[in-house]
């Protein structure tokens, strides 16, 4: 009998399933198999339903490694973790032993795949290519943590809350479009890193002339791709932390 490779998809706020359930039974939806099992989490203790600041990502950190580590010990053979801001990936990637896969990081890759600048498309403020705002700021940092800072053509915004996009407002796809086109044709990006519901990135891909990347579906084609594999973040890289050393011990 072929093993289930079960993963661990986590979205890293409070009543992340509720707000943000179908949407990613949507996206993840066409990536059903019988041998893979996704299953969705939230962090019930959290103090936010939403992220809009460096100062979120940390206050929410540890709460979101804590949940990567319960999802290890109950068997799961990967966890992708959440949100594009990526809080406490890293420090997840010491922690576990089994594979640990982040929004950006799989995006940027999958994206560097099938082109040479990539773009992202986000909330935000106002629409455009603002990079002076904390989303950009943020994506850009991981983006050059990463390597790859020389394919990053631009983050651009939506005008809209995080929220709002889990929503499916009606004008979201218009105004996506309107972005990813600027995208093409003013910062050079020949692939789009998409946000939203299944709708959103579904008409984007039908209307764009590039691929569209959406970073939910990525994390979780990468954590299931490491998982079959076998192949986890090296511990010469990702060493354990000390004090779970330790424990082990």
């Amino acid at each position: 009998m072929t093993e289930v490779i079960r993963i661990c998809a986590i979205i890293p706020v409070r009543n992340g399933l509720q707000a943000w359930g179908d949407v990613h039974r949507e996206l993840l939806s066409p990536l059903a198999r019988p041998d893979v099992e996704i299953t969705l989490a939230d962090l019930p203790n959290a103090p936010l339903e939403a992220i809009s600041c460096s100062y979120d990502v940390e206050l929410l950190s540890m709460l979101h490694v804590e949940a990567a580590q319960s999802a290890q010990e109950a068997g799961f053979h990967a966890v992708a973790m959440g949100c594009l801001d990526e809080p406490g990936v890293q420090a997840a990637k010491e922690a576990l032993e089994i594979p640990v896969v982040g929004e950006t990081e799989a995006s940027i890759h999958m994206a560097s795949m099938v082109g040479r600048r990539f773009s992202f498309l986000m909330p935000g403020e106002k629409a455009g290519n603002q990079r002076g705002a904390y989303g950009s700021r943020c994506i850009e940092d991981l983006v050059r943590m990463y390597g790859f800072a020389d394919k990053l053509a631009s983050v651009r915004s939506v005008t809209g809350k995080t929220l709002e996009f889990a929503a499916r407002a009606e004008s979201l796809p218009e105004a996506m479009l309107e972005q990813a086109n600027l995208a093409m044709s003013e910062d050079g990006a020949d692939v789009v890193i998409g946000y939203g519901s299944l709708s959103v990135i579904g008409q984007l891909q039908e209307q764009l002339p590039i691929p569209v990347i959406d970073p939910i579906q990525a994390s979780a084609m990468m954590a299931e791709s490491l998982a079959r594999l076998r192949i986890a973040q090296s511990k010469r890289a990702y060493p354990m932390p000390g004090i779970l050393i330790n424990e082990q011990e």
